[in-house]
C-alpha cells in the first residue's frame, strides 16, 4: 500500500516535475543503494530497489531522459484479491516496471510498452495495478482491471493516487478501507497548499492521523497517545519503509536535470535524508529532510 503521485511547479521561469512514491509495506524489508547502471540500449538509469528473496524487484526508477516512474497496489473488495501469473519464464510486472527506465526516451513510448504488457501478459481476471509514467514534459497515469486499460494525461498541476482504483468500479470501497481514501485526501489537501518539492516532502513526512496506518506517513507501531485510535482498525499494518522524490528540471534541448531524494529502511519523518544528482555529479550527500534543500539546484 503506497501514495504516488507528481506536481508541475514554477522556478527559475520554468515548469519543474517532481514525481514522488511512499513505499508501504507489512513485512519489514531491505532497501538496497540505488546506482547507476547502464542498460543494453545505452541509456544511463537509477533503479531503487528491495530486497525480497533472491531478486531485488525495482519499485521506482528514472533515466538520464528524465524518464521516470512509481507504481501503487490496487486493492479489490473483501475477499477479492487479484495475483500476478507468471508465464513460465516470462515476464513479471516488475520486468515492465525496469524497462520503463531501461529501454525508453520518453514517458509516452514507455507507456505504450506498458499497456501492451497489461493487455496481453496472462494474469488472473480480477488483476488489477497502478502506475505512473512521467518526463520532464507529462505523465501518465495508468490504472488496469481485467486487461483493460485507462490512462489519464497530465501536463501541469498535481496527481495523487493511493490504493483504490478511481476509473474502475469493483476496487476497494471506503467501508473496507479507509486508510486508502483518508490518505489520498489529504494528500490532496497539502499539494493545493503546497506544490513545490518542499511541499512534496511536507507531504512525504506528514502524520495527520497520528502514529497509524491511516496517515501519510504511516506507523505499524503506535505511541501511547494512538493506542486507541490505531486499536479501531482492523485494515493490514502497513507501515512507511522507504520514499523517493524525482525533481526533473527542463534543459532547453539538452538532456533534463535530475535530482533524486530519498529515504531508504526509514520513514521521513524519522530519519534524514539523501539527494542525488546521479547524471551530473558524484554520489548521494545527506540532507537534514528531503524537500529541504531550498535551492535544490545549488
Amino acid at each position: 500500500m503506497c501514495t504516488i503521485g507528481n506536481s508541475f511547479w514554477n522556478a527559475e521561469g520554468l515548469l519543474f516535475n517532481t514525481v514522488f512514491k511512499q513505499c508501504d509495506l507489512v513485512d519489514k524489508t531491505t532497501f538496497l543503494d540505488p546506482v547507476k547502471q547502464t542498460s543494453k540500449s545505452g541509456i544511463d538509469y537509477v533503479a531503487f530497489t528491495r530486497q525480497k528473496g533472491d531478486i531485488t524487484p525495482a519499485w521506482a526508477g528514472v533515466n538520464q531522459y528524465g524518464v521516470c516512474f512509481v507504481a501503487a497496489d490496487s486493492y479489490l473488495k473483501k475477499n477479492e484479491k487479484g495475483l500476478w501469473k507468471k508465464k513460465e519464464n516470462g515476464p513479471t510486472v516488475f520486468d515492465m516496471y525496469l524497462k520503463i527506465i531501461t529501454d525508453f526516451k520518453t514517458a509516452r513510448e514507455a507507456t505504450e510498452m506498458a499497456k501492451e504488457f497489461y493487455k496481453n501478459v496472462g494474469y488472473s481476471d480480477d488483476m488489477t495495478d497502478i502506475l505512473m509514467i512521467a518526463d520532464s514534459h507529462e505523465i501518465l497515469f495508468i490504472e488496469t482491471l481485467n486487461k483493460d486499460v485507462r490512462i489519464v494525461k497530465r501536463t501541469n498541476g498535481h496527481f495523487v493516487s493511493t490504493n483504490h482504483c478511481r476509473m474502475f468500479y469493483g476496487t476497494a470501497p471506503y467501508d473496507q478501507n479507509h486508510s486508502t481514501f483518508l490518505r489520498l485526501n489529504r494528500a490532496e489537501a497539502l499539494l493545493n497548499k503546497r506544490d513545490d518539492n518542499t511541499g512534496i516532502g511536507d507531504l512525504l513526512r506528514d502524520s495527520y492521523y497520528g502514529k497509524t496506518v491511516w496517515s501519510i506517513c504511516r506507523y505499524a507501531s503506535v505511541t501511547d497517545a494512538d493506542l486507541e485510535t490505531a486499536k479501531s482498525t482492523d485494515e493490514d499494518m502497513f507501515y512507511t519503509q522507504a520514499c523517493v522524490m524525482f525533481t526533473i528540471k527542463p534543459n532547453g534541448d539538452n538532456l533534463p536535470v535530475v535530482a533524486c531524494e530519498f529515504v531508504t529502511n526509514g520513514n521521513a519523518k524519522d530519519k534524514e535524508g539523501f539527494i542525488w544528482y546521479p547524471f551530473e555529479k558524484g554520489e548521494p550527500s545527506k540532507e537534514l529532510y528531503i524537500g529541504y534543500n531550498e535551492n535544490l539546484w545549488a
